[in-house]
């Protein structure tokens, strides 16, 4: 059973930075995995666990930042990570961010049997990415995914949670599975995994390896733009209510 996971590096929220295209300016910004990736990897790991045959692949659309997170994703346990990564990418929206990433899993990972993807990411929010992905792959998927019962070459059953109310779908694979809810197993790497993973090459490639032209990718090829960006301004305008003056208002009030 092959196994992709999607992970994004994904700036901190402390260390915002824009360009004049309104997009993040990635360059010498501190960044980490995105949160709902880390739960991605760990439900991958409980589920090679359960397989003996079963490997885990990481990929990631992005700048060369990115190595570390894939290194992250091989010292938690996958056996290859990939990063796409090419100047003309910088820019891409959600959905030019999915064409890169299909193009990638089809042409270097073409046996795979379940992708799994956060749900959203903490730079963006829009949740787009996972559908759009299984969307340009043809493939059925799942969100909102809050338990992965089983899965294997076959098929997969997972559980989606949304407004409260519990799904159960059973898809057959390949498939994509976006998940919202870290798994109960959280895996650790240890210093020898680091080492391992240090080890062990990352794949790169770029536009020309996956068949792409400037015009498809990047800001170019983006049919949406960022608009406005912007830190919203919180402001607090406390008043202060004294005993009496409350006491006037509810007599008031049950006086109407």
């Amino acid at each position: 059973m092959n196994i992709v996971v999607c992970i994004k590096q994904v700036p901190d929220v402390d260390d915002i930075k824009w360009t004049n295209e309104n997009n993040l300016d990635r360059q010498g910004m501190l960044s980490k995995l995105n949160s709902a990736d880390e739960w991605a990897l760990n439900w991958a790991m409980n589920l090679k666990s359960k397989f003996k045959e079963a490997s885990v692949t990481a990929i990631s659309m992005g700048p060369n930042q990115a190595l570390d997170v894939l290194e992250y994703a091989l010292a938690k346990g996958a056996e290859r990570a990939i990063l796409l990564s090419d100047k003309s990418f910088s820019g891409s929206d959600t959905l030019i961010t999915a064409k890169i990433l299909s193009h990638g899993i089809e042409k270097y990972i073409p046996d795979y049997n379940l992708i799994i993807t956060g749900q959203k990411a903490d730079d963006g929010d829009t949740e787009q990415v996972p559908v759009s992905l299984a969307q340009y792959l043809n493939i059925p998927d799942v969100t909102h995914t809050v338990e992965i019962h089983n899965a294997d070459k076959n098929s997969a059953l997972v559980s989606q949670n949304i407004d409260s109310e519990v799904n159960m779908y059973e898809m057959t694979t390949p498939c994509l599975v976006a998940v919202k809810k870290e798994c109960p197993k959280i895996i650790t790497p240890r210093i020898n995994d680091y080492i391992r993973a240090e080890s062990t090459a990352i794949e790169v490639y770029g536009a020309n390896d996956l068949g792409l032209t400037q015009e498809q990718t990047g800001i170019i090829g983006s049919p949406t733009v960022v608009y406005r960006a912007f830190r919203p301004q919180i402001e607090k305008n406390t008043v202060e209510i004294k005993e009496n003056y409350a006491r006037n208002i509810l007599d008031m009030i049950f006086k109407v």
